[in-house]
């Protein structure tokens, strides 16, 4: 796998994740802040749901695979659903694949990033493929709610030795 990730050439995101730390949000970026927060959560809204699916969906194509990042818990329950809800969407088709788990639970990089602490390193994230079948090769995409150090899509993708991300909010950009 190439050393020099770039989040930028491997991930796709439908917004821009802004932090009110640098300087007063303008409404829409309020409005993304706020979907994306509520996309962690497995009750996420369906209203807020359908918004991000539809925007992520418009950066892929199918036919396609749709595999959800689970959470620093290991729980892929939200990302499911945010996956589910982009492939009714997706114009070709896509599949959802609920394949990676978590060895252990990792940090949260949200709250590393409120303390400011260090990115959570790839190895410190304990993601594996499950035992299973083989896939069919096709374009694959794993998704998530929000891209900040690229470590979590970085680990997704060593997981499975392929794969780009697809995130609502792309927070990468920018270090506090």
């Amino acid at each position: 796998m190439n050393t020099a990730f770039n989040p930028y050439r491997t991930t796709r995101a439908a917004r821009r994740y802004v932090s009110p730390r640098t300087r007063p949000l303008n409404p829409f970026e309020r409005e993304t802040r706020g979907l994306s927060y509520m996309l962690k959560d497995p009750a996420c809204p369906e209203a807020a749901l359908q918004i991000a699916a539809a925007e992520m969906a418009a950066l892929v194509w199918g036919p396609c695979h749709l595999i959800p990042a689970p959470d620093h818990t290991g729980d892929t329950t939200a990302n499911r659903r945010l996956a589910k809800a982009i492939a009714a969407h997706v114009k070709g088709g896509a599949d959802v694949l609920d394949i990676l788990i978590r060895t252990e639970p990792a940090p949260s990089a949200c709250d590393r990033h409120r303390t400011k602490g260090a990115p959570v390193s790839v190895a410190e994230h304990h993601i594996a493929r499950r035992d299973g079948k083989p896939i069919p090769c096709r374009r694959t995409f794993i998704i998530d709610n929000v891209i900040t150090s690229g470590t979590t899509i970085r680990a997704c993708s060593e997981a499975l030795g392929f794969g780009t991300g697809l995130v609502f909010g792309d927070a990468s950009f920018h270090r506090d």
